[in-house]
């Protein structure tokens, strides 16, 4: 046995691949489908429900779908572990979730990350290979997505339980692999407040760290001698012109004999997924490095992070009131006059209390999810 495991980051057959999935390929080209065939499982999560139903939740954010017959594309190009974790899970509702599952099945799937309720999706996955025991665990981010105690969907991350299930695997196994789906899109850098989340998952169990959803390759740092990926990127979602960040990921192959974690550039084109030549993949690792030297530098992280925020900040303001697309854009052109006249020190000063006191945001919480669900 080879002792690899490979890891892709998140798939959706949709966009402009789903032609490509229509006609039974999974858009990976012959050297990528290639490598697959040397590990003995293969993961990656799975970004959308895989079903026939085709009336959309009413969320804010778009609503992703794969068809049931793409999970038996995947199989065939040797994907056997899907994670199910994430902020689209729920997109078509709680059938569709039991849709998936259903189709996950079906295919020969190994699933965590999400199940019929709360119970179930937070339920981890051993494998092992010649003695050695590997465990993975998923989370994801609370939006739109999360299963209940009685209800399907994904397995929410909750530092005051997911911790001390990182540490009871760990027990149980040899590895410890936590697929994270969360942070910042588009943002190379881990928050703060992430990179202390990521960072406790090592201290209680976990060997390796992605974290996935940011449509991005990140940053990667070594705590205590275990990796973080803060940002896999895209693996099959779709290719975007002119877009570089969107169309790269990284394929990640762990040895389960070693622990070592080693990196393949994936590039996306119109016709497909592709590896990157030996040339653009040791550039781009060794920008990823560059970028990532800043990892340890408390000050360095917490200024990039509040660069963000500044340029950001006029898209918080308008969906923290609930503005619409025509005065984002008559506040985009005033160079955010129309939020500044609205959101006078005072409000701000409310609205920063509501939010970062517990009380209050519980208060708020309950009140809003009331309103939107009818609770």
């Amino acid at each position: 046995m080879s002792g690899k495991i490979i890891i892709f980051g998140d798939i959706c057959p949709d966009n402009n691949y789903r032609k490509i999935f229509d006609k039974g390929s999974c858009a990976l080209s012959e050297n990528i489908l290639a490598e697959i065939k040397k590990a003995e499982y293969v993961v990656a999560n799975l970004e959308c429900p895989a079903t026939n139903e085709t009336n959309p939740i009413v969320k804010c954010g778009p609503n992703l779908r794969a068809k049931p017959g793409d999970l038996q594309v995947l199989s065939k190009a040797g994907i056997n572990v899907l994670s199910l974790a994430n902020n689209h899970i729920l997109d078509y509702g709680v059938d569709a979730v039991s849709d998936t599952l259903k189709a996950c099945h079906d295919n020969g799937f190994f699933v965590f990350g999400a199940g019929k309720n709360q119970s179930e999706a937070e339920k981890p996955l051993i494998i092992e290979i010649s003695g050695k025991k590997v465990g993975f665990i998923s989370f994801a981010e609370e939006e739109f997505n999360i299963a209940g105690q009685t209800t399907p969907g994904s397995a929410l991350f909750d530092p005051y339980y997911s911790f001390d299930k990182i540490t009871a695997l760990k027990k149980d196994v040899d590895i410890v692999v936590v697929l994270y789906h969360g942070g910042i899109e588009h943002y190379v850098y881990p928050t703060p407040l992430l990179q202390k989340k990521c960072r406790k998952m090592v201290e209680v169990g976990a060997d390796l760290v992605l974290c996935q959803h940011s449509h991005c390759i990140g940053t990667i740092e070594t705590y205590h001698e275990k990796t973080i990926l803060y940002g896999q990127g895209n693996s099959v979602f779709g290719y975007r012109e002119g877009n570089e960040k969107w169309n790269e990921g990284l394929l990640v192959e762990l040895d389960a004999f070693s622990s070592n974690t080693t990196f393949k550039l994936m590039k996306a084109t119109p016709e497909g997924i592709v590896f990157a030549d030996t040339k653009d993949e040791d550039a781009r690792i060794d920008l990823m490095r560059k970028q990532s030297e800043i990892l340890d530098d408390v000050t360095a992280i917490k200024d990039s992070w509040t660069t963000f925020v500044e340029e950001n900040k006029a898209l918080y303001y308008s969906m923290l009131l609930g503005k619409n697309r025509v005065f984002n854009k008559m506040n985009r052109i005033l160079k955010n006059k129309l939020i500044d006249i609205i959101y006078r020190k005072m409000k701000q000063m409310i609205t920063m209390n509501i939010l970062r006191c517990d009380a209050h945001r519980e208060v708020l919480i309950t009140m809003l999810e009331e309103k939107v669900y009818g609770k």
